[in-house]
């Protein structure tokens, strides 16, 4: 063989030697390590979102923990961030409790080389790559538009009375709960709906319940409860509930737009104590977020850096719907993918 053909073959050889040791550096995906990190555990609507997760995860065959404090906590959810960043998770969705104090460990982790997604609640100045989950202040303007129907509001000129409405938040700094609060009021701005001061649940149901019945008594002519998370409607229909047993209040005097749809929120909607509820698609958060986590990782094993979606597209819509009591049977018998198929986008 002349000089040549032994050079060519000798690079031949090299390159697929190199090639060799490419395909061996790259991890298996079933080696591949992905977290989700919601607010807290300690309420069924997670559950969604865990399913969609471990469904997602067992399509692509790598390993998901869905893991946050017991309670909602800013604190806490930092340390189980970092925790999984120090153990080398190959990327981390987060539900930031506040969505300024994580940007700094959302940070920590995309230096690392860690794919970080959010979803449910976004951090929007973070370098976080995609948020995934309700457009919240279009839900908010949704809850608005129900409530201004069930009160029957007109414009402020046409109006004879105010309609007195009580927006309950969770945490003060959840920027999914902030942007719901401001699109209510957004769609309901012009009319004779009046809102009171905004009150807070801090994700807790005593608090949701106090709170709640702090409303009632300081406003004996309440109309209504827009509450922006899981918390807040079942407290404000207990809270109505123990007003009508007292005689405090007529019943159908006070309406509630909730949001989710935790079992309780929707026995209270069968009761009529409850008008209707937003529901979310949590399901979708979770399988989409093992989605983009496993495809970003992938992405920077493969290139060392990682692929960020044009400005303008790094939010993924999972939709909402509104649940009224004809709504309520059909929705309780479907599992929760179809059920969060079939409401659409």
């Amino acid at each position: 063989m002349s000089k040549v053909g032994l050079r060519l073959l000798g690079l031949v050889v090299a390159a697929a030697f190199i090639a060799a040791l490419v395909l061996l550096a790259r991890r298996p995906p079933s080696q591949m390590r992905f977290a989700l990190v919601p607010k807290s555990v300690g309420h069924p609507y997670w559950e969604g979102v865990r399913e969609g997760m471990e469904a997602a995860a067992a399509r692509h065959n790598v390993q998901a923990i869905f893991h946050g404090p017991p309670e909602a906590s800013v604190e806490e959810q930092l340390k189980i961030i970092e925790d999984f960043i120090t153990q080398g998770y190959h990327g981390i969705g987060i539900s930031p409790n506040d969505p300024n104090a994580v940007k700094e460990v959302i940070k920590q982790a995309m230096d690392r080389g860690i794919a970080v997604v959010t979803f449910d609640s976004d951090s929007p100045e973070s370098d976080r790559l995609l948020y995934i989950g309700t457009d919240n202040r279009a839900a908010g303007r949704i809850g608005g538009r129900e409530m201004i129907s069930l009160l029957g509001a007109t414009s402020k000129e046409e109006a004879s009375e105010e309609l007195l409405v009580q927006i309950i938040g969770g945490q003060p700094g959840a920027w999914n709960l902030n942007e719901r609060m401001a699109g209510f009021r957004e769609a309901v701005e012009g009319t004779n709906i009046k809102l009171c001061d905004d009150l807070y649940n801090e994700e807790n149901p005593d608090t949701a319940l106090q709170v709640a019945e702090n409303a009632i008594n300081a406003y004996p002519n309440l109309r209504g409860f827009f509450c922006s998370n899981a918390f807040g409607g079942p407290g404000a229909a207990l809270a109505i509930t123990g007003a009508i047993q007292r005689g405090k209040i007529e019943q159908g005097q006070i309406r509630v737009v909730a949001f989710d749809t935790t079992d309780d929120i929707l026995n209270y909607i069968d009761e009529g104590i409850i008008d209707c509820t937003l529901a979310q698609q949590t399901h979708k958060m979770g399988a989409i977020s093992i989605d983009k986590l496993v495809e970003s990782a992938t992405q920077f094993e493969e290139a060392a850096e990682f692929v960020r979606p044009p400005e303008g597209e790094d939010v993924i819509d999972t939709g909402v719907s509104v649940v009224w009591p004809d709504d309520v049977a059909d929705y309780r018998t479907q599992p929760t993918e179809t059920r969060e198929a079939s409401q659409g986008t």
